[in-house]
Protein backbone atom coordinates (compact mmCIF):
# COMPACT_ATOMS: atom_id res chain seq x y z
CA UNK A 1 0.00 0.00 0.00
CA UNK A 2 3.20 2.28 0.13
CA UNK A 3 2.07 4.00 -2.77
CA UNK A 4 -1.55 2.78 -4.05
CA UNK A 5 -2.83 5.92 -3.81
CA UNK A 6 -0.80 7.94 -5.53
CA UNK A 7 -0.76 5.72 -8.13
CA UNK A 8 -4.17 5.36 -8.12
CA UNK A 9 -4.38 9.84 -8.73
CA UNK A 10 -2.52 9.67 -12.13
CA UNK A 11 -4.34 6.70 -14.01
CA UNK A 12 -8.06 8.46 -13.24
CA UNK A 13 -7.07 12.18 -13.84
CA UNK A 14 -8.30 12.10 -17.57
CA UNK A 15 -10.77 9.63 -16.81
CA UNK A 16 -12.45 12.23 -14.55
CA UNK A 17 -11.61 15.10 -16.89
CA UNK A 18 -13.02 13.60 -19.96
CA UNK A 19 -16.37 12.50 -17.29
CA UNK A 20 -16.49 16.39 -16.39
CA UNK A 21 -17.31 17.31 -19.85
CA UNK A 22 -20.03 15.38 -19.76
CA UNK A 23 -21.54 16.72 -16.82
CA UNK A 24 -20.35 20.55 -16.42
CA UNK A 25 -19.90 21.27 -19.98
CA UNK A 26 -21.96 18.47 -22.03
CA UNK A 27 -19.05 17.87 -24.26
CA UNK A 28 -18.65 14.27 -23.52
CA UNK A 29 -17.42 14.12 -27.38
CA UNK A 30 -14.67 16.51 -27.10
CA UNK A 31 -12.05 14.41 -28.06
CA UNK A 32 -9.04 16.99 -28.15
CA UNK A 33 -9.81 17.62 -24.31
CA UNK A 34 -9.51 13.50 -24.18
CA UNK A 35 -6.43 13.80 -25.99
CA UNK A 36 -4.77 16.15 -23.98
CA UNK A 37 -5.41 14.43 -20.87
CA UNK A 38 -3.95 11.36 -22.16
CA UNK A 39 -0.70 13.49 -23.61
CA UNK A 40 -0.66 15.01 -19.84
CA UNK A 41 -0.49 11.35 -18.38
CA UNK A 42 2.08 10.21 -21.36
CA UNK A 43 4.50 13.26 -20.35
CA UNK A 44 4.28 12.36 -16.35
CA UNK A 45 4.98 8.55 -17.17
CA UNK A 46 7.85 9.05 -19.08
CA UNK A 47 9.36 11.81 -16.95
CA UNK A 48 9.00 14.71 -19.54
CA UNK A 49 7.66 17.04 -17.03
CA UNK A 50 8.37 20.27 -18.68
CA UNK A 51 6.18 19.57 -21.49
CA UNK A 52 3.51 17.87 -18.92
CA UNK A 53 3.58 22.00 -17.58
CA UNK A 54 3.31 23.16 -20.68
CA UNK A 55 0.12 21.15 -21.42
CA UNK A 56 -1.68 21.50 -18.38
CA UNK A 57 -1.21 25.46 -18.80
CA UNK A 58 -3.79 24.91 -22.29
CA UNK A 59 -6.57 23.42 -19.30
CA UNK A 60 -6.46 26.46 -17.70
CA UNK A 61 -8.89 28.81 -19.53
CA UNK A 62 -11.26 25.75 -19.22
CA UNK A 63 -10.27 24.39 -16.22
CA UNK A 64 -8.90 26.51 -14.03
CA UNK A 65 -11.83 25.99 -11.01
CA UNK A 66 -11.72 21.94 -11.47
CA UNK A 67 -10.06 19.77 -8.74
CA UNK A 68 -8.56 18.18 -12.20
CA UNK A 69 -6.35 20.97 -13.05
CA UNK A 70 -4.67 21.38 -9.27
CA UNK A 71 -4.39 17.54 -9.29
CA UNK A 72 -2.36 17.61 -12.36
CA UNK A 73 -0.15 19.94 -11.01
CA UNK A 74 0.44 17.86 -7.99
CA UNK A 75 1.30 14.86 -10.04
CA UNK A 76 4.05 16.02 -11.86
CA UNK A 77 5.63 17.13 -8.71
CA UNK A 78 4.85 13.15 -7.18
CA UNK A 79 6.78 11.97 -10.19
CA UNK A 80 9.77 14.22 -10.46
CA UNK A 81 10.44 14.67 -6.54
CA UNK A 82 9.89 10.82 -6.07
CA UNK A 83 10.04 9.89 -3.48
CA UNK A 84 8.43 13.16 -2.15
CA UNK A 85 7.60 12.55 1.61
CA UNK A 86 6.68 14.98 4.67
CA UNK A 87 9.65 16.98 4.91
CA UNK A 88 10.72 17.54 1.31
CA UNK A 89 10.88 20.70 0.06
CA UNK A 90 8.42 20.42 -2.68
CA UNK A 91 5.89 18.64 -0.21
CA UNK A 92 4.18 22.20 1.14
CA UNK A 93 3.38 23.13 -2.85
CA UNK A 94 2.19 19.67 -3.18
CA UNK A 95 0.17 19.61 -0.61
CA UNK A 96 -1.48 22.83 -1.24
CA UNK A 97 -1.92 21.60 -4.70
CA UNK A 98 -4.15 18.73 -2.81
CA UNK A 99 -5.66 21.16 -0.86
CA UNK A 100 -7.33 23.11 -3.50
CA UNK A 101 -8.40 20.09 -5.15
CA UNK A 102 -10.35 18.85 -2.30
CA UNK A 103 -12.14 22.10 -1.64
CA UNK A 104 -13.25 21.84 -5.62
CA UNK A 105 -14.31 18.60 -5.29
CA UNK A 106 -16.33 19.26 -2.17
CA UNK A 107 -18.00 22.22 -3.92
CA UNK A 108 -18.81 20.10 -6.75
CA UNK A 109 -20.41 16.80 -4.17
CA UNK A 110 -22.54 19.88 -2.80
CA UNK A 111 -24.48 20.02 -6.05
CA UNK A 112 -24.21 16.47 -6.68
CA UNK A 113 -23.31 13.37 -3.99
CA UNK A 114 -23.24 11.41 -6.72
CA UNK A 115 -20.97 13.57 -9.36
CA UNK A 116 -18.35 10.90 -10.67
CA UNK A 117 -15.65 13.70 -10.89
CA UNK A 118 -16.54 15.33 -6.81
CA UNK A 119 -16.33 11.52 -5.81
CA UNK A 120 -12.86 10.87 -7.96
CA UNK A 121 -11.54 14.13 -6.83
CA UNK A 122 -11.87 13.71 -3.18
CA UNK A 123 -10.40 10.33 -2.79
CA UNK A 124 -7.37 11.03 -4.71
CA UNK A 125 -5.79 13.73 -2.52
CA UNK A 126 -7.19 12.56 0.78
CA UNK A 127 -5.40 9.39 -0.23
CA UNK A 128 -1.93 10.64 -1.00
CA UNK A 129 -1.96 13.12 2.27
CA UNK A 130 -3.13 9.68 4.27
CA UNK A 131 -0.53 7.52 2.48
CA UNK A 132 2.20 10.38 3.43
CA UNK A 133 0.67 10.53 7.09
CA UNK A 134 1.44 6.42 7.41
CA UNK A 135 5.01 6.63 6.11
CA UNK A 136 5.58 9.48 8.69
CA UNK A 137 3.89 7.40 11.63
CA UNK A 138 1.53 9.48 12.20
CA UNK A 139 -1.25 7.07 12.20
CA UNK A 140 -4.05 9.05 13.55
CA UNK A 141 -4.34 11.48 11.07
CA UNK A 142 -3.70 8.64 8.67
CA UNK A 143 -7.16 7.39 9.41
CA UNK A 144 -8.43 10.65 9.71
CA UNK A 145 -7.69 11.46 5.60
CA UNK A 146 -8.04 7.76 5.19
CA UNK A 147 -12.08 7.70 6.33
CA UNK A 148 -12.48 10.66 3.85
CA UNK A 149 -11.59 9.09 1.42
CA UNK A 150 -13.09 5.51 2.03
CA UNK A 151 -16.44 7.41 1.57
CA UNK A 152 -15.55 7.90 -2.52
CA UNK A 153 -14.24 4.84 -2.48
CA UNK A 154 -17.31 3.20 -1.56
CA UNK A 155 -19.21 4.95 -3.80
CA UNK A 156 -16.86 3.51 -6.85
CA UNK A 157 -17.83 0.07 -5.86
CA UNK A 158 -21.17 0.76 -6.84
CA UNK A 159 -20.43 2.61 -10.10
CA UNK A 160 -17.54 0.00 -11.49
CA UNK A 161 -20.10 -1.69 -13.74
CA UNK A 162 -21.32 1.75 -15.46
CA UNK A 163 -17.52 3.22 -15.20
CA UNK A 164 -14.72 0.57 -15.47
CA UNK A 165 -12.18 2.86 -14.56
CA UNK A 166 -13.61 2.26 -11.06
CA UNK A 167 -12.27 -1.72 -11.23
CA UNK A 168 -9.21 -0.26 -10.36
CA UNK A 169 -9.66 2.31 -7.25
CA UNK A 170 -11.72 -0.89 -6.16
CA UNK A 171 -8.98 -3.45 -6.67
CA UNK A 172 -6.81 -1.70 -4.41
CA UNK A 173 -8.83 -0.71 -1.94
CA UNK A 174 -10.08 -4.45 -1.59
CA UNK A 175 -6.45 -6.29 -1.75
CA UNK A 176 -4.69 -3.90 0.99
CA UNK A 177 -7.54 -3.38 3.13
CA UNK A 178 -6.54 -6.86 3.88
CA UNK A 179 -3.34 -7.27 3.32
CA UNK A 180 -2.28 -3.76 4.82
CA UNK A 181 -2.39 -4.81 8.50
CA UNK A 182 -0.40 -7.79 8.16
CA UNK A 183 2.59 -5.64 6.62
CA UNK A 184 2.18 -3.34 9.30
CA UNK A 185 0.26 -4.87 12.27
CA UNK A 186 0.60 -1.32 13.98
CA UNK A 187 -2.52 -0.12 11.79
CA UNK A 188 -4.48 -2.80 12.82
CA UNK A 189 -6.64 -1.27 15.65
CA UNK A 190 -7.43 1.50 12.90
CA UNK A 191 -9.11 -0.73 10.83
CA UNK A 192 -12.05 -1.10 12.31
CA UNK A 193 -13.00 1.91 11.07
CA UNK A 194 -13.24 0.62 7.72
CA UNK A 195 -14.98 -2.83 5.80
CA UNK A 196 -12.94 -5.73 5.53
CA UNK A 197 -11.33 -6.60 2.33
CA UNK A 198 -10.44 -9.90 -0.27
CA UNK A 199 -7.54 -9.91 -1.83
CA UNK A 200 -8.93 -12.51 -4.03
CA UNK A 201 -11.86 -9.94 -5.46
CA UNK A 202 -9.39 -7.22 -5.14
CA UNK A 203 -6.79 -9.05 -7.80
CA UNK A 204 -9.73 -9.87 -10.11
CA UNK A 205 -10.72 -6.36 -9.88
CA UNK A 206 -7.46 -5.04 -10.71
CA UNK A 207 -6.80 -7.71 -13.58
CA UNK A 208 -10.43 -6.40 -14.59
CA UNK A 209 -9.06 -2.83 -15.02
CA UNK A 210 -5.91 -3.85 -17.45
CA UNK A 211 -8.49 -5.74 -19.69
CA UNK A 212 -10.76 -2.82 -19.57
CA UNK A 213 -9.52 0.34 -18.18
CA UNK A 214 -8.75 3.27 -20.92
CA UNK A 215 -6.74 5.67 -18.26
CA UNK A 216 -6.16 3.42 -15.38
CA UNK A 217 -4.65 0.62 -17.53
CA UNK A 218 -1.21 1.19 -16.82
CA UNK A 219 -1.88 2.15 -13.14
CA UNK A 220 -3.42 -1.29 -12.72
CA UNK A 221 -0.18 -3.38 -14.05
CA UNK A 222 1.91 -0.86 -12.05
CA UNK A 223 0.06 -2.06 -8.73
CA UNK A 224 0.01 -5.76 -9.71
CA UNK A 225 3.76 -6.04 -10.45
CA UNK A 226 4.31 -4.69 -6.69
CA UNK A 227 1.74 -7.07 -5.38
CA UNK A 228 3.65 -10.00 -7.15
CA UNK A 229 6.39 -8.88 -5.93
CA UNK A 230 5.94 -8.03 -2.73
CA UNK A 231 3.18 -10.11 -1.54
CA UNK A 232 2.08 -13.24 -3.37
CA UNK A 233 5.86 -13.97 -4.36
CA UNK A 234 5.31 -14.23 -7.44
CA UNK A 235 8.58 -13.11 -9.52
CA UNK A 236 7.81 -14.04 -13.10
CA UNK A 237 4.21 -12.24 -13.18
CA UNK A 238 5.56 -9.28 -11.81
CA UNK A 239 8.37 -9.47 -13.85
CA UNK A 240 5.91 -8.94 -17.33
CA UNK A 241 4.52 -6.41 -15.04
CA UNK A 242 6.94 -4.01 -15.10
CA UNK A 243 8.45 -5.18 -18.15
CA UNK A 244 5.40 -4.10 -20.43
CA UNK A 245 5.70 -1.00 -18.87
CA UNK A 246 8.90 0.14 -19.22
CA UNK A 247 8.13 -1.38 -22.92
CA UNK A 248 5.53 1.97 -23.36
CA UNK A 249 7.98 4.39 -21.57
CA UNK A 250 11.28 3.22 -21.87
CA UNK A 251 12.21 6.61 -19.91
CA UNK A 252 10.99 5.85 -16.67
CA UNK A 253 13.58 5.34 -14.28
CA UNK A 254 11.23 3.98 -11.33
CA UNK A 255 9.87 1.34 -13.96
CA UNK A 256 13.28 0.35 -14.92
CA UNK A 257 14.40 0.13 -11.49
CA UNK A 258 11.37 -2.10 -10.61
CA UNK A 259 11.90 -4.19 -13.65
CA UNK A 260 16.02 -4.52 -13.06
CA UNK A 261 15.24 -6.10 -9.42
CA UNK A 262 12.57 -8.40 -11.08
CA UNK A 263 15.43 -10.09 -13.53
CA UNK A 264 17.81 -10.29 -10.68
CA UNK A 265 15.71 -11.82 -8.47
CA UNK A 266 14.84 -14.32 -10.95
CA UNK A 267 18.31 -14.67 -12.08
CA UNK A 268 18.41 -13.06 -14.98
CA UNK A 269 21.71 -10.82 -14.41
CA UNK A 270 22.97 -10.14 -17.48
CA UNK A 271 19.50 -8.57 -18.43
CA UNK A 272 19.20 -6.61 -15.45
CA UNK A 273 23.07 -5.21 -15.83
CA UNK A 274 21.67 -2.86 -18.97
CA UNK A 275 19.96 -0.56 -16.93
CA UNK A 276 22.60 0.19 -13.94
CA UNK A 277 24.43 3.13 -15.82
CA UNK A 278 21.37 4.48 -15.57
CA UNK A 279 20.93 4.38 -12.30
CA UNK A 280 24.53 5.44 -11.65
CA UNK A 281 23.59 8.66 -13.30
CA UNK A 282 20.50 9.65 -10.76
CA UNK A 283 21.33 10.98 -7.07
CA UNK A 284 18.08 10.23 -5.51
CA UNK A 285 19.40 7.99 -2.98
CA UNK A 286 16.66 5.34 -3.89
CA UNK A 287 18.00 4.85 -7.25
CA UNK A 288 21.48 4.46 -5.85
CA UNK A 289 20.53 2.11 -2.78
CA UNK A 290 18.69 -0.10 -5.24
CA UNK A 291 21.64 0.31 -7.76
CA UNK A 292 24.33 -0.97 -5.05
CA UNK A 293 21.55 -3.52 -3.60
CA UNK A 294 21.23 -5.55 -7.41
CA UNK A 295 25.17 -5.68 -8.14
CA UNK A 296 25.65 -6.82 -4.49
CA UNK A 297 23.75 -9.63 -5.21
CA UNK A 298 25.08 -10.27 -8.71
CA UNK A 299 28.83 -10.09 -6.50
CA UNK A 300 27.23 -12.63 -4.16
CA UNK A 301 25.80 -14.67 -6.40
CA UNK A 302 26.86 -14.94 -9.84
CA UNK A 303 30.63 -13.83 -9.21
CA UNK A 304 30.92 -15.37 -6.08
CA UNK A 305 32.76 -12.38 -4.74
CA UNK A 306 31.75 -11.76 -1.14
CA UNK A 307 34.32 -8.95 -0.33
CA UNK A 308 32.49 -7.28 -3.06
CA UNK A 309 29.28 -8.33 -2.28
CA UNK A 310 29.71 -6.83 1.12
CA UNK A 311 31.46 -3.63 0.01
CA UNK A 312 28.29 -3.25 -1.93
CA UNK A 313 25.70 -4.15 0.31
CA UNK A 314 27.49 -1.95 2.99
CA UNK A 315 27.36 1.03 0.71
CA UNK A 316 23.64 0.46 0.10
CA UNK A 317 22.80 0.47 3.57
CA UNK A 318 24.80 3.67 5.07
CA UNK A 319 23.45 5.94 2.41
CA UNK A 320 22.03 9.00 4.16
CA UNK A 321 18.89 10.72 3.00
CA UNK A 322 16.73 6.92 2.45
CA UNK A 323 13.35 7.02 1.62
CA UNK A 324 10.38 4.98 3.80
CA UNK A 325 8.39 4.35 0.89
CA UNK A 326 10.62 2.35 -1.37
CA UNK A 327 14.01 2.01 -0.45
CA UNK A 328 13.18 0.42 2.95
CA UNK A 329 12.59 -3.44 1.40
CA UNK A 330 16.05 -2.52 -0.45
CA UNK A 331 17.95 -2.04 2.65
CA UNK A 332 16.36 -5.16 4.00
CA UNK A 333 18.24 -6.78 0.95
CA UNK A 334 21.04 -5.39 2.00
CA UNK A 335 20.91 -6.41 5.38
CA UNK A 336 19.94 -10.45 4.27
CA UNK A 337 23.02 -10.06 2.06
CA UNK A 338 25.70 -9.18 4.41
CA UNK A 339 23.86 -11.49 6.80
CA UNK A 340 23.97 -14.56 4.49
CA UNK A 341 27.76 -13.34 4.12
CA UNK A 342 28.60 -13.68 7.44
CA UNK A 343 26.72 -16.88 8.53
CA UNK A 344 29.09 -18.52 6.02
CA UNK A 345 31.63 -18.32 8.50
CA UNK A 346 32.16 -20.51 11.06
CA UNK A 347 33.29 -18.50 14.32
CA UNK A 348 30.36 -17.73 16.66
CA UNK A 349 30.43 -14.21 16.85
CA UNK A 350 29.78 -13.61 13.22
CA UNK A 351 26.83 -16.37 13.29
CA UNK A 352 25.29 -14.41 15.91
CA UNK A 353 26.38 -10.66 13.54
CA UNK A 354 24.24 -12.46 11.10
CA UNK A 355 21.12 -13.84 12.81
CA UNK A 356 20.78 -10.05 14.32
CA UNK A 357 20.98 -9.09 10.79
CA UNK A 358 18.99 -11.35 9.70
CA UNK A 359 16.20 -10.27 12.09
CA UNK A 360 16.61 -6.47 11.50
CA UNK A 361 15.94 -7.39 7.71
CA UNK A 362 13.09 -9.28 8.29
CA UNK A 363 11.35 -6.43 10.49
CA UNK A 364 11.70 -3.70 7.93
CA UNK A 365 10.87 -5.79 4.40
CA UNK A 366 7.34 -6.52 2.96
CA UNK A 367 8.80 -9.08 0.64
CA UNK A 368 6.68 -12.26 1.99
CA UNK A 369 9.36 -14.72 -0.09
CA UNK A 370 12.30 -12.37 1.53
CA UNK A 371 10.50 -13.28 5.01
CA UNK A 372 10.38 -17.23 4.39
CA UNK A 373 13.81 -17.17 3.39
CA UNK A 374 15.59 -15.33 6.40
CA UNK A 375 13.21 -17.84 8.86
CA UNK A 376 14.83 -20.83 6.87
CA UNK A 377 18.30 -19.01 7.39
CA UNK A 378 17.83 -18.02 10.88
CA UNK A 379 17.01 -21.96 11.71
CA UNK A 380 20.33 -23.24 9.96
CA UNK A 381 22.06 -21.06 12.51
CA UNK A 382 21.05 -22.61 15.43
Amino acid sequence: MRYCFSKVLLGSVGVILSIQLSYAQKLIEDKPAQQTALEILNHIYSWEFDQAREKITTLKPTYANHPAYYLLQALVLHWQYMPLEKGHPQYTAYGQLLDRCTQLAEVRLKKDKNELEGVFFKLMPNGLKALAEVESGSLRRAVGYGRKAYSAVKRGFKLKTQFSEFYFSTGLYRYYAKQFPKSRPIIKPFMIFFPAGDKSKGLQNLQMATQKALFTRQEALVFLGDIYLRYESNLYQASLAFGQLLQQFPNNSFFALKYAECLVHLGRYYEAQNYFAKFQKLSSPMYQIGLRVLQGIIAERLQKDDNMAKKLYGEAVNIKGFDQRYSRDFRALAKAGLARIMSRKTNKEARKAAKALFKQARKHTEYEWLKKQIKQAIKGLK
